[in-house]
């Protein structure tokens, strides 16, 4: 192993990141504790991305997953979340929005899951490219129903892309050559945006457009600035 600590630290970094935004808005408690344990349930999913897109070290060497899966997929998860609503001092208030039933939502993630296994292992798209499209799919679908999330789901996006990007500055910094060792540029697109892989940031996008609505879509509720709603209480 050449970076055996190196994804741990990566992983504790973002659960830093998820402590702050847990401490400082105690009202989006619930939804970040809802995707971050969605987020951990499907940690599985990362033994896709080993045979075409890297392959990182883990600090137990020798097993295909880790603990390091399970915090990073815990902690995107919670931030992707909230990101927007800290950012932009927003908070969640009912709508006329329609609650969506727990079957539905269950019924669209199989159906991304199944297209996501599909196109990596049958059809043998790279599995990055194979979530990108899963992940398309469900913001088309939320899409379809609350249109006036859209902007909300963009700029979620783009916190999260930023916050990737901003994360590699750093973890690059404390493992030279790291993105050589572990990422396989060949089978990608081989840009790299300072320094970092371009997919590594359009992951970051495709997430923060889903995990930054998906809790609105299913509870039936929009986000209000938090300043207007404290000044009429």
């Amino acid at each position: 192993m050449i970076h055996p600590y190196a994804y741990l630290v990566g992983s504790f970094i973002f659960l830093v990141v998820w402590l702050f935004l847990f401490l400082i808005r105690k009202d989006l408690r619930k939804e970040m504790l809802i995707l971050s344990f969605i987020g951990g349930a499907l940690f599985p999913l990362a033994l896709i991305y080993l045979p075409d897109y890297w392959y990182p070290d883990h600090i137990l060497g020798s097993y295909l997953l880790g603990i390091e899966d399970y915090i990073f997929a815990f902690a995107i998860a919670g931030i992707g979340a909230v990101a927007y609503e800290v950012v932009f001092g927003k908070t969640h208030t009912l709508c006329e929005c329609r609650k969506q039933s727990p079957k539905r939502i269950l019924s669209i993630a199989i159906v991304s899951i199944i297209i996501l296994l599909s196109l990596t292992f049958i059809f043998k798209m790279n599995s990055i490219y194979s979530s990108f499209v899963a992940f398309l799919l469900i913001f088309a679908y939320i899409m379809y129903f609350r249109r006036d999330l859209f902007w909300q789901a963009i700029l979620s996006g783009f916190l999260v892309a930023g916050l990737m990007l901003l994360f590699y500055q750093i973890w690059i910094l404390m493992y030279p050559n790291i993105i050589q060792h572990w990422w396989k540029l060949e089978n990608i697109s081989g840009i790299l945006i300072l320094g970092v892989p371009l997919e590594e940031i359009i992951w970051g996008f495709n997430w923060g457009i889903v995990g930054g609505t998906i809790y609105e879509f299913a509870r039936g509720v929009n986000s209000k600035n938090l300043r207007n709603i404290r000044r009429n209480k």
